[in-house]
């Protein structure tokens, strides 16, 4: 949602690219502390409380930037949204992972990710459109009592016996960091840091330079994202499908191809024509890419605590979603978006290599 008003917010607090690059990445900074006890608590406490913590969490840190005049307490406010997303994203992943039959978990986990991406959807276009029309914090209080609703219903529909039984041991961090360095779940964690970076690019480059190339407005920002993101709610549950049909690895690798491709038209192909194609080329490959590097770690999470391990799925994604719109905010200021873009499909193009080499010692 955050997006579209970037341009916004650059000139109501006066920040450079570089901080407001700081301020989208700082959703995700503090998830690197939380998410493993997130996880944790998924396990501990089961996944209803935390869900629904993590909603409030989420209306709360949007309440504060909606009343941000200048960028130190929005960038509280988006720290706040970032632990409330981490909380109810492990638990309801958690969730999904408990309900899914075993033969069907790769479509589950696409149907999540679809949902995930109809708010990436709605995201922009209530952010732009609405910020636009009314002002820039009503898009925030929106979602904010959206958050609070949910959290409401949650109460009375979502399952409550979804806690770890006593007894047993517990998963340890030494296993997730064994699990991690293991030669056929590498490539999967490396996919969804990659992945993780280039949506942080994106979600500070594009429309930075939406704004100074084209002159698009917040509104038509929104509704561009809005529409070519579309394209990856629908291709989520198809491509969580080939991957249980086909395998991982390949679907992987496709995601991975598509993700680099979308950088490099969006640094070559010219006017908003090219801006559409590129985008959409990127809600495809980010759909494909995720919908089998999700239920690929899921599998390799076996025996391990499920809420621990989304809580350890999680941290790896926070921290590409960190770094990428750091490094963006950096790059766009010191060399520009084409240059930008063209670097984050070189790192691209690393992992799906190293992923192409080992596929041999991968899932099937």
């Amino acid at each position: 949602m955050i997006a579209p008003l970037l341009p916004e917010i650059e000139r109501r607090t006066g920040a450079s690219e570089a901080e407001l690059g700081l301020a989208l990445g700082a959703y995700a900074l503090p998830i690197l502390l939380v998410s493993l006890p997130l996880g944790r608590a998924a396990d501990a406490i089961g996944r209803r409380p935390l869900l629904l913590s993590g909603l409030l969490l989420t209306a709360a840190g949007s309440v504060l930037i909606a009343v941000a005049g200048s960028l130190p307490p929005l960038i509280v406010g988006r720290s706040i949204q970032g632990v409330g997303s981490a909380a109810s994203w492990i638990a309801a992943l958690a969730l999904v992972s408990d309900l899914a039959p075993p033969d069907r978990k790769g479509e589950a986990i696409g149907f999540a990710l679809a949902a995930n991406s109809v708010g990436a959807i709605g995201g922009p276009a209530l952010g732009g459109i609405s910020g636009d029309a009314i002002g820039f914090e009503f898009p925030f209080l929106f979602v904010a009592g959206i958050a609070v609703g949910l959290a409401v219903a949650g109460r009375v529909v979502l399952p409550r016996q979804q806690r770890r039984a006593g007894g047993g041991p517990r998963t340890s961090v030494p296993d997730l960091i064994r699990l991690a360095a293991s030669g056929p779940v590498l490539p999967a964690i490396l996919s969804v840091i990659v992945g993780a970076v280039t949506l942080g690019v994106i979600d500070v480059v594009a429309p930075l330079d939406a704004d100074e190339r084209l002159g698009l407005t917040a509104a038509a920002i929104g509704g561009l994202f809005a529409a070519t993101l579309a394209l990856d709610a629908a291709a989520a549950p198809i491509a969580g499908r080939w991957s249980d049909r086909i395998g991982r690895v390949p679907v992987a690798l496709l995601g991975l191809s598509l993700l680099a491709i979308s950088l490099v038209l969006l640094a070559v192909l010219p006017g908003i024509g090219g801006f559409v194609v590129g985008l959409s080329v990127f809600g495809i490959g980010s759909s494909v890419m995720f919908a089998s590097a999700v239920p690929w770690l899921d599998e390799a999470f076996g025996d391990l605590d499920k809420g621990f391990g989304y809580g350890f799925l999680n941290l790896i994604y926070s921290i590409g979603y960190a770094a990428g719109p750091i490094a963006a905010g950096v790059g766009l200021q010191s060399s520009g978006a084409d240059l930008t873009y063209v670097l984050t499909a070189v790192l691209i193009v690393a992992a799906a290599v190293l992923m192409f080499l080992r596929r041999a010692a991968m899932p099937d």
